[in-house]
């Protein structure tokens, strides 16, 4: 579970700036208790939510989170050895130019191997980087009430504690590490069979699902792959049923994919990732078909991609990620959960995480909207509401309701923060200038 994440010199963000899924210390009656997961003596939200402006800075925090788990996959791959580290600091002042960006991402994973018992583990792991290279990497763990170091990396030089039995055999296998590597990718590469710890991690990196939501538009392949499981594929379709989307079935045709066709840079970014035997998904939607009586006399083949609305598309891409982190107790990340969803239907992908009757393996969900409609009490607690804010000077800045003290019990969120109590949105000049004959 995801209990922290922060960030600074990324993009927008040019501070440290901190979101944490731990439930505050709040006593107020009123506030929903269903969104708070108990773990040992943690108590976890099971949603955050991100509002703020256009261009606040809102995609860029999710982006950061999707930025490390890319590190960690990637970074010690044979083919980008030599390459570049694609991490984008903050431009707009000339302090940041020669400074790393940090990243720090705190989790909780549970029957974690330690001393031959199943234990929940808390995990701190974090880097700098820029461009040319890691400038410091640290990995600790709470195998107990203390937090014990598993190793500190200051560029080459790596200091490993004595509860990383793998960490100790890998380094001393491989002497002096590529400087844009990640020690940690490089332990999931080389670590061999006993590495359990390092398995618990990766593996929690791996079920943490970054979702795009205006990007781009085949990104329903994901519903569609994870329906190659009968069980699931029919809990897809009964999901869209439910969302009065009336498309009884769906078929999944996947057909070799011709790179020749793709533009010169896509095939060249393919062939340095030795991309091979590639396919692209066909999905057919099914609706029924009446006669003149309003009785089923058959089936209409769609083809979902072109003759579907955006909508059902959206919904579509939503729910196969939504049903397979709850199913499976895992963290999703969803940007602008709301583009072209009704939002009655984004107010129901949110509630399936706040349930305690529907979330029961403890899966989270972090996402960004412009939605006003949910920001209220019967939805959310304070803790559960972030801001993110971008100064004169460029620079985002991310904030939680809980911050402001003096918000009532019995306080309209949402008309509050349309008000500006909460900052985070446009401050819109006079529009009629634009039409003024002196332009």
């Amino acid at each position: 579970m995801l209990l922290e994440f922060q960030t600074v010199n990324y993009l927008s963000f040019r501070e440290n700036n901190k979101l944490s899924m731990l439930a505050s210390s709040s006593k107020s009656k009123k506030e929903p208790t269903d969104s708070i997961i108990e773990k040992n003596k943690y108590r976890i939200l099971s949603s955050v939510a991100l509002y703020g402006a256009n261009a606040s800075g809102k995609s860029n925090f999710l982006h950061a989170i999707n930025f490390m788990k890319k590190m960690i996959f990637e970074s010690a791959r044979e083919s980008r050895i030599g390459e570049a580290i694609n991490v984008k600091g903050f431009r707009l002042n000339s302090s940041c130019d020669q400074q790393p960006s940090i990243f720090e991402i705190t989790f909780l994973v549970s029957d974690v191997e330690y001393k031959n018992e199943k234990k929940d583990v808390v995990f701190r792991y974090g880097f700098e980087a820029d461009r040319e290279k890691i400038h410091s990497e640290w990995l600790f763990a709470r195998f107990t009430s203390q937090e014990s170091k598993l190793f500190i990396r200051t560029e080459n030089d790596i200091k490993i504690g004595e509860k990383f039995v793998e960490g100790k055999k890998v380094y001393n296998t491989i002497g002096n590490i590529n400087q844009t590597a990640l020690f940690l990718s490089l332990i999931a590469s080389l670590k061999g069979k006993s590495a359990s710890t390092t398995d618990s991690i990766i593996n929690w990196f791996r079920k943490l699902q970054d979702i795009s939501g205006i990007g781009d538009e085949r990104i329903y392949a994901i519903t569609a792959n994870l329906m190659e499981k009968s069980n699931f594929k029919n809990q897809v379709i009964k999901a869209m049923c439910c969302a009065d989307i009336c498309i009884e079935n769906f078929s999944i045709e996947k057909k070799p994919l011709d790179l020749k066709k793709l533009p010169k840079f896509i095939q060249n970014d393919l062939e340095q990732k030795g991309a091979t035997n590639l396919h692209e998904l066909v999905l057919k939607s099914y609706h029924n078909k009446y006669d003149e009586n309003k009785k089923i006399v058959g089936v209409e083949e769609f083809n979902f991609d072109r003759e579907e609305s955006d909508g059902s598309k959206k919904f579509f891409a939503l729910i196969g990620p939504v049903l397979d982190a709850l199913n499976n107790g895992h963290v999703l990340v969803i940007d602008e959960i709301d583009a072209r969803l009704h939002p009655n239907l984004c107010e129901l992908l949110i509630n399936l995480f706040n349930s305690k009757d529907i979330n029961k393996n403890s899966a989270q969900l972090l996402f960004s909207t412009h939605n006003t409609n949910i920001m209220n009490r019967k939805m959310f607690r304070r803790d559960q509401i972030y801001f993110v804010e971008k100064d004169k000077y460029g620079e985002s800045e991310l904030h939680s309701m809980y911050d402001y003290k003096t918000v009532r019990d019995d306080a309209s969120y949402d008309k509050d923060y349309l008000l500006g109590k909460y900052g985070a949105i446009p401050y819109l000049k006079n529009f009629d200038s634009l039409f003024s004959e002196e332009l």
